[in-house]
C-alpha cells in the first residue's frame, strides 16, 4: 500500500513537471496566433510556462530568438515564426498539430524531452526521434512558416520596385497641380522667397501625412491578419490601375478614370492651397490636401504597402520612408525651380497639360510591371 502512494506522489509530480516555452511569433502571423490558442486550450492539462516574444517589431526579441536558431545550429533562412523552445532541448519551427503536441509536451513532463529541431513533417515520437538537418526543409512545411529573410527584410519587394512605385505616385497629375496651385497663390502674395518656404512646409507635411497613412494601414493590416487577402486585393488593384492609366493614354477625360484627383474634390483642394498664406497655414492646407490626393495617389501606394505589410520591421520602416521621400521629391523640385526662376507656374501647369497622356503611358506601364510581380510572388512563379 505504501509503496502504492509513493508510486501515485511521484506519478503526481512528473505529471505536474513545468514545461519551459519560449514562444517567438509575430504580431499578425496566422500560425502564431493558432498556435498560441492550442497552448492556452492546453494550459489546463500541462503545467506550461510560457514567455512569449513578438519578433516583428522587436529587434531585441528577434535577436533572442536568432539566438536560438545559432544554439541549435539551424540555419535562419530556413525558419521563422512560430518558433518554440522547449525546456531549452527541442525547437519546433512552425506549428504542428495537437496529436504532436500532446506527445511532445507528455514526453517532456516526463523529464524526457527529445533534443533536436523539428517541424511537423519531421516529428515522430517515440519510435523516430528524427530531428532536421541545415540540408533538409519538408515541402510541406514551406507554407506554415513565415521565413524569418521576410522578417529581415522588407518582405518582398526590391529598392528598384519601391522607388518605381514612388516615382510613378509622385509625377502623377494631381499631385503637379496642386504644387502649381500653392506655388501660384503664394507666388502673387509673397514672392519666390514665401514661394520657397510654403513648398518645402507643403512637402514635408505631406511626406509625415503620408507616412502615418501608411503605418495606420500597415498596423490595421496585422492586427487582423489581413496580410494575405490585403495582398491579394492590391495585386488585383495594380492590375486595375495599370489598366485604367494605359487607357488614359488612349482615351484621356480629365478625372475619368485614370489616377488623378477626381473632378468634384479639385475646387477643395484649390480653396485650401488658394487660402495658405503663413507656413502655419501652408502646413494646415497640407493637412487637407494630403486627404484629396488620396484618391489618386493611394493605388501605388497600397500596392508597396501590401508587400511590405508582410514584414513588419525596423527595414520596412525605412523603406517606407524612402518611398515617400521619393514621393515628394517633384514637389521639392518644382518649389526649387520656380524660386530659382527657372520655371514659371504658368509654364509648369502647361507642360503638365502636355505631357498628361505620356505621364498616365508611365504610369500605366511601371503599374503593369508591378502587378506582374505580385502576381509572381502571390503564385509562386519566382
Amino acid at each position: 500500500m505504501r509503496a502504492v502512494l509513493v508510486f501515485l506522489l511521484i506519478f503526481g509530480a512528473v505529471s505536474s513537471f513545468a514545461i519551459d516555452i519560449e514562444f517567438f511569433y509575430g504580431e499578425g502571423c496566422p500560425h502564431c496566433a493558432s498556435t498560441n490558442a492550442l497552448f492556452e486550450s492546453m494550459q489546463g492539462e500541462y503545467d506550461l510556462s510560457i514567455s512569449r516574444h513578438e519578433v516583428y517589431y522587436d529587434s531585441q526579441e528577434r535577436g533572442k530568438m536568432l539566438a536560438q536558431y545559432d544554439r541549435f545550429g539551424y540555419d535562419i533562412n530556413k525558419g521563422g515564426v512560430p518558433t518554440i523552445v522547449i525546456d531549452g532541448k527541442v525547437m519546433v519551427v512552425g506549428g504542428m498539430d495537437e496529436g504532436q503536441w500532446r506527445q511532445l509536451f507528455d514526453a517532456c513532463a516526463g523529464m524526457q524531452c527529445p533534443g533536436g529541431v523539428y517541424t511537423q513533417g519531421t516529428f515522430s515520437l517515440p519510435s523516430e526521434n528524427q530531428t532536421i538537418t541545415e540540408n533538409e526543409a519538408p515541402a510541406e512545411n514551406k507554407t506554415m512558416v513565415d521565413p524569418i529573410r521576410e522578417m529581415n527584410g522588407a518582405g518582398d519587394i526590391t529598392l528598384p520596385v519601391l522607388i518605381g512605385a514612388a516615382l510613378v505616385d509622385s509625377i502623377n497629375p494631381c499631385t503637379i497641380a496642386v504644387m502649381v496651385l500653392l506655388c501660384g497663390a503664394i507666388m502673387a502674395s509673397k514672392g519666390r522667397a514665401g514661394a520657397l518656404v510654403s513648398g518645402i512646409v507643403f512637402s514635408l507635411t505631406i511626406f509625415f501625412m503620408y507616412l502615418l497613412y501608411g503605418l495606420g494601414i500597415m498596423k490595421a493590416i496585422t492586427a487582423f491578419e489581413l496580410t494575405a487577402a490585403f495582398y491579394s486585393a492590391v495585386t488585383v488593384g495594380a492590375l486595375i490601375l495599370a489598366v485604367m492609366e494605359l487607357n488614359a493614354y488612349f482615351n484621356y477625360r480629365p478625372g475619368f478614370l485614370a489616377v488623378e484627383m477626381p473632378l468634384f474634390i479639385r475646387p477643395y483642394a484649390k480653396k485650401a492651397a488658394a487660402g495658405a498664406t503663413s507656413p502655419l497655414g501652408v502646413a494646415v492646407a497640407a493637412m487637407l490636401c494630403s486627404a484629396f490626393l488620396l484618391p489618386c495617389s493611394s493605388g501605388p501606394y497600397l500596392l508597396v504597402l501590401g508587400m511590405l505589410a508582410k514584414a513588419a520591421t525596423l527595414q520596412t520602416l525605412a523603406y517606407l520612408v524612402l518611398y515617400n521621400a521619393f514621393f515628394i521629391l517633384p514637389m521639392l523640385g518644382i518649389t526649387v525651380e520656380i524660386y530659382l526662376g527657372m520655371m514659371t507656374v504658368e509654364r509648369m501647369d502647361a507642360i503638365k497639360e502636355k505631357q498628361i497622356r505620356n505621364i498616365h503611358l508611365a504610369s500605366g506601364i511601371i503599374l503593369l510591371v508591378l502587378f506582374f510581380i505580385m502576381l509572381g510572388q502571390a503564385t509562386g512563379w519566382y
